[in-house]
């Protein structure tokens, strides 16, 4: 997915300010809810994570990734503005995943939220899976496939959530 935000690719700035910034910004607001919602100090410590993850996600389009380069040619060394768009994506996984795993914990008691943590497990492993896969791949077999799905099952639990929440904090 980087590829269509990648320099060079006549698809970047829609893809940098329409798909990651704008991705990135509606996760900062959704911490913003959560912040509001969740009042105990770990529902604090998720709301932060959560921030970071779209951060993160924002920063994933400031900094385009480098054009891509096929297996069997010369491959020119990452630029500093490919490094920092790995490390944005990378931070991405390391903010988010924890957010919705201690988010489960936090709710766990809530009668509202009793089936969340099965719909959340099973979509997590879905994105632990996929993303794994995607971010240790040796070569580009199938990346697209497995980048897509894993950002949407992410997407698709962030939305579950949303209802969720939304749920609990109307009664």
């Amino acid at each position: 997915i980087s590829d269509l935000g990648a320099v060079g690719s006549p698809a970047k700035d829609f893809m940098n300010y329409a798909g990651f910034m704008l991705f990135g910004l509606s996760i900062i607001a959704f911490s913003v809810g959560v912040y509001r919602i969740r009042r105990s100090w770990l529902g604090k410590i998720i709301a932060v994570l959560f921030a970071l993850g779209g951060l993160s996600m924002f920063l994933i389009g400031v900094f385009p990734s480098d054009a891509p380069c096929r297996a069997g040619r010369f491959c020119p060394p990452p630029t500093p503005v490919g490094e920092m768009h790995n490390a944005a994506t990378i931070g991405s996984f390391v903010f988010l995943f924890p957010a919705f795993i201690v988010l489960v914990l936090d709710t766990r008691n809530e009668k509202s939220m009793r089936y969340y943590f099965i719909v959340a497990g099973v979509l997590g492993v879905i994105i632990a899976f996929f993303a794994y896969t995607w971010l240790t791949a040796i070569d580009d077999t199938l990346i697209g496939v497995k980048q897509r799905t894993t950002l949407g099952a992410f997407s698709l639990l962030l939305m579950y959530t949303s209802v969720k929440l939304y749920r609990l904090n109307a009664r």
